[in-house]
């Protein structure tokens, strides 16, 4: 009895553990851009009814995708969407996403596709950000590139937030212009390894009390 007592106070100790250990799946809302719906025409960049906060040139379209009916197109300088999340200090963030140089819209010059991850305080300042380019002028046109941006949220963060951009960054040529194109968008935390262990030990403990 005093085993199958102790099984049991293992189990309920990881549950909870896990249960309160943040969410490890793609956070993101709308992160293929499938709204609003942008068939009459593009559709400005709005949470409250894309879930993305636009700025300057930021737009849902239908005008090219990877997958499913939409995408998101930026330009400017720069242009482009995030989305943030509560997040502390020592969490490992990742995102995701992919980019097109599209031959209607080609990027110019120095204009180029970039995907960000901020680091934000409790007053919103940024206490650092990490990028990852993704597409450029001299990339090849309407093949859609994958990119990926990873780190460990510094001390004082409260936020975490994921930035899709198009910007004039790149340093390749002269003058800048152009659109960059994003889709399937993902951001999540990565697991600590004792968390997945965690995981382990309760789906093993669940096992032996069926049994």
């Amino acid at each position: 009895m005093r085993m199958v007592n102790r099984v049991s106070g293992i189990a309920t100790v990881a549950i909870a553990m896990l249960a309160a250990a943040p969410v490890w799946g793609n956070v993101l809302v709308n992160p293929g851009f499938e709204s609003p719906d942008a068939s009459a025409g593009d559709q400005y960049a709005l949470v409250g009814t894309s879930g993305w906060n636009g700025f300057n040139g930021a737009y849902i379209t239908q005008t090219t995708k990877e997958s499913g009916l939409q995408s998101f197109k930026a330009f400017g300088s720069p242009g482009g969407a995030f989305q943030d999340f509560a997040a502390s200090a020592g969490q490992v963030w990742q995102g995701s996403v992919s980019s097109e140089n599209f031959s209607a819209d080609p990027l110019i010059g120095q204009q180029g596709t970039f995907i960000n991850i901020e680091w934000h305080d409790s007053g919103g300042n940024v206490i650092s950000f990490l990028s990852t380019p993704i597409a450029n002028s001299t990339s090849p046109t309407d093949t859609w590139l994958p990119g990926t941006v990873s780190g460990t949220a510094p001390a004082g963060t409260t936020t975490a937030r994921l930035v899709l951009l198009s910007g004039p960054y790149t340093g390749i040529g002269t003058g800048a212009g152009g659109a960059g194109f994003f889709d399937n968008a993902s951001f999540s935390v990565v697991p600590e390894p004792a968390a997945l262990s965690l995981l382990a030990v309760a789906g093993l403990l669940s096992l032996r009390r069926q049994r």
